[in-house]
């Protein structure tokens, strides 16, 4: 019998008639539900074959016999797991129950914690250390709750059960985590004295958080494994999040740095230079004649560097200057002299 005939389509079928006619066989043949594993096998095979283009074209060529033992999930061993783990979106989940899986496992909360970074962090790029507190693994019992571990007998190791309920409405039928061992399919035959059985005991970590140059204000930094533990699980992750504290002197935008330079009139008017301090030293402009109030230029690749998504630097942004003059409030009589003359030169 080939694939085609396994699956009751014909060769010209198309993708959603395989589909449909695969979950159909599943259904039908689930050991769960009566049916034949041996079939349920089969049907998963020819589905495997024939829901890939490759596949498929090769299949048709080389004739229209399965492959028996040289190849498909029987060759390869693979089991009722596989199956779904594989073609889990035909079934569009489990609707069988849990088929003995062992639920995914226990995952403890994330933690988050707030960092605050200067400009100069920021440009830099810094190692910082941060205090918090979490649920830790208990050493004494390595996080077991106790020690003597066994398959636990209410899921035989499998951590869920099936809940049958009798209700006026029919039977309903539920797929649970196992409540004598939470889930994890295994229990201990001595509580930990250390951890009173719960896996956990709070400690207070000191972490270094490596921060990337021109690292943005309200970024979420990610330290997988550094949340809480849970018992019979893994540790959560500690999100890291960025606080830019305000800078003296310049203003933030993307990876440009703004700022305002006061002039005299004199430089407005005849023009000049001015030595200014950035992230990377001194660096002097030149103030052109006839500079106006509010003019603005750029110095490039004087602004902060550009982080990319790996963490690297992958540019460097500008320093974007605003020029301000200034104007002097209280003349001497040689100094107002000086500007009646102007006036009478406009």
């Amino acid at each position: 019998m080939n694939y085609y005939d396994i699956l009751g389509v014909t060769k010209d079928a198309s993708i959603e008639e395989i589909k449909k006619a695969y979950r159909k066989k599943a259904i039908e043949h689930h050991p769960d539900k009566g049916g034949d594993e041996s079939k349920f096998r089969e049907a998963a095979e020819a589905y495997e074959t024939l829901s890939d283009d490759g596949k498929r074209k090769e299949y048709d060529v080389f004739g229209g016999t399965r492959r028996g033992n040289n190849g498909g999930f029987q060759g390869h061993g693979f089991s009722m797991e596989d199956i779904f783990s594989r073609f889990g979106d035909v079934f569009g989940g489990n609707p069988f129950g849990n088929f003995n899986q062992r639920p995914p496992q226990k995952r403890g909360n994330d933690l988050r914690v707030s960092l605050k970074l200067t400009l100069d962090d920021i440009f830099r790029g810094v190692t910082k250390k941060v205090k918090y507190k979490r649920h830790n693994a208990c050493v004494s019992c390595n996080g077991n709750g106790g020690h003597g571990e066994k398959t636990c007998n209410g899921c035989n190791g499998f951590g869920r059960k099936n809940f049958t309920q009798h209700t006026p409405f029919g039977t309903i039928s539920q797929t649970m985590a196992c409540n004598d061992c939470q889930g994890s399919g295994k229990q201990v035959s001595t509580r930990c004295n250390s951890c009173n059985g719960h896996g956990v005991y709070d400690k207070e970590e000191v972490v270094d958080i490596n921060i990337p140059r021109g690292v943005m204000n309200n970024m979420t930094l990610n330290l997988q494994g550094h949340g809480n533990y849970i018992k019979g699980g893994v540790a959560g992750d500690l999100h890291v999040h960025i606080e830019e504290l305000p800078h003296d002197r310049f203003r933030r935008e993307g990876s440009d740095l703004h700022t305002d330079i006061w002039i005299n009139i004199s430089d407005a008017v005849l023009g000049g230079q001015k030595d200014i301090e950035t992230f990377y030293g001194p660096h002097q402009i030149a103030i052109l004649p006839g500079t106006e109030s509010g003019k603005v230029i750029k110095v490039h690749g004087k602004g902060l560097p550009t982080m990319g998504s790996n963490g690297q630097t992958v540019g460097v942004g500008n320093l974007v200057l605003k020029f301000n003059i200034f104007i002097p409030k209280n003349l001497n009589v040689e100094q107002t002299k000086i500007f009646e003359n102007l006036r009478n030169f406009e």
